[in-house]
């Protein structure tokens, strides 16, 4: 059966889930990044050009929705966590991570709640 938090499970360990980033504007100063799939050595370099893009288009507020992600690796937080350095004290990335998810084991499992924004939901990441 599948559902949004476990997006594989009808696929099986061995078919993931097509990996997609879609992007919207957020605010003036803001961009919002989805992403589905799983964010691994083949998928990353793709997420980093745009959140790359994002930086160097002045983006001061990005929130990366991350609720779609069924996997991800040590290059993904690498990512997040230069991205988060390139945005520097102006900037703010709000990340979104389902309570009980992969993903949020992964974050909290490498302390990432001390250092980036945790969020439940894309709507609150927004919001705040």
């Amino acid at each position: 059966m599948s559902t949004p938090e476990f997006p594989t499970l009808d696929r099986g360990w061995d078919r993931p889930a097509e990996f997609r980033l879609a992007e919207e504007r957020v605010r003036p100063d803001g961009r919002l990044l989805a992403v589905y799939g799983e964010l691994d050595i083949a998928t990353v370099p793709e997420l980093r050009q745009r959140l790359d893009a994002a930086v160097d288009a002045s983006v001061k507020r990005l929130v990366l929705d991350l609720s779609g992600v069924a996997f991800m690796d040590s290059v993904a937080i690498a990512a997040i966590l230069h991205t988060r350095t390139r945005l520097g004290d102006s900037g703010r990335i709000l990340v979104v991570v389902r309570e009980g998810s992969y993903t949020r084991l992964v974050f909290e499992i490498a302390g990432l709640p001390r250092c980036l924004e945790l969020f439940e939901s894309r709507a609150e990441a927004v919001a705040a």
